[in-house]
């Protein structure tokens, strides 16, 4: 019997990917075999995104009640660079086989463990467990990101429209050296596009993505989405705090940065693989974010 058999790719990022994602599903957006093989024996490399996009795609196959096997090295890789022991501390290892790689993987002091989290405990995540760590990372009290909660609870409402288990699927990488904490989050819903779609209907990938970062028009789009979705995200993150957002979904890609003139640039283009769901990276500068001293007096009196 014929066994689909993956090998993971030596770098794997967000633009090596598709063609991991192309082996494993079809364009119909179903699983290509009941039981897949994924090989991990060449794996030398993975970024933080990489991590996130993985563990959904096992979440999205465990959904479709496809078996998935694992193959790893029968001697692992010495050394904290590695790509399978960065995998092995954000608990990815831990998660699918139920134990880790290495006798001294933990996750790292810097990294925020890869989770799931459901659109209707997200309030509860982002106040308890994202903020607390971003807050711990960036020293800075949890109320000056408010923020940037709010545009991560506006990334759950954007999960809760367009995504079919409305899971994101969550980890993060804080690098002091460089001053950036690279958060990404994905979702193997019906996509974005499609969700825009709904509204205009001869919009390409590209042009619906394009539309989702716009000022008000996911709102009205999608009346059930509380603030005023992706474009909240790209303002702040990008335009207030210098940061960068890449967003992917079916064949459409967006990247969103500032230019020389501090002010937010937008590239999109239409890729060759296509990403079934939604993913978004958010790199956060860390040098933009200042303390915020509340100066309100509170008063009090008896009756």
């Amino acid at each position: 019997m014929f066994l689909l058999n993956v090998k993971l790719p030596y770098r794997f990022t967000k633009d090596t990917m598709g063609g991991l994602i192309d082996k494993v599903i079809t364009k119909d957006f179903l699983p290509k075999d009941q039981e897949i093989t994924f090989d991990f024996c060449s794996l030398d490399y993975i970024e933080p995104s990489g991590v996130t996009i993985l563990s959904n795609l096992f979440e999205w196959l465990k959904a479709r009640d496809v078996r998935v096997i694992l193959t790893t090295p029968k001697k692992v890789p010495i050394g904290r660079d590695s790509g399978l022991k960065y995998l092995d501390d954000s608990m990815f290892f831990n998660r699918y086989l139920r134990k880790t790689l290495y006798n001294n993987s933990r996750v790292r002091k810097t990294t925020l463990e890869l989770q799931n989290v459901t659109y209707s405990g997200s309030y509860q995540w982002l106040g308890s467990t994202f903020i607390p760590w971003l807050s711990k990372e960036m020293c800075l009290s949890q109320s000056s990101l408010d923020t940037i909660k709010m545009c991560f609870g506006e990334i759950f409402n954007n999960i809760n429209d367009h995504a079919e288990e409305n899971i994101g699927c969550i980890f993060a990488q804080h690098y002091p050296r460089i001053n950036e904490i690279q958060i990404s989050i994905s979702d193997f819903g019906i996509g974005i596009p499609n969700t825009i779609r709904k509204v205009d209907p001869f919009l390409t990938d590209t042009e619906a993505i394009e539309k989702a970062v716009e000022e008000g028009y996911s709102s009205k789009s999608t009346p059930q989405n509380r603030g005023v979705g992706l474009s909240t995200l790209v303002k702040n993150v990008v335009g207030n705090y210098g940061g960068k957002v890449h967003i992917q979904s079916l064949r459409g890609i967006l990247t969103c940065k500032q230019n020389n003139s501090n002010e937010v640039w937008i590239k999109s283009k239409q890729g060759n693989s296509y990403y079934p769901g939604t993913f978004i990276e958010i790199v956060l500068d860390t040098r933009n974010f200042e303390e915020e001293i509340n100066d309100k007096e509170e008063f009090e009196w008896d009756l």
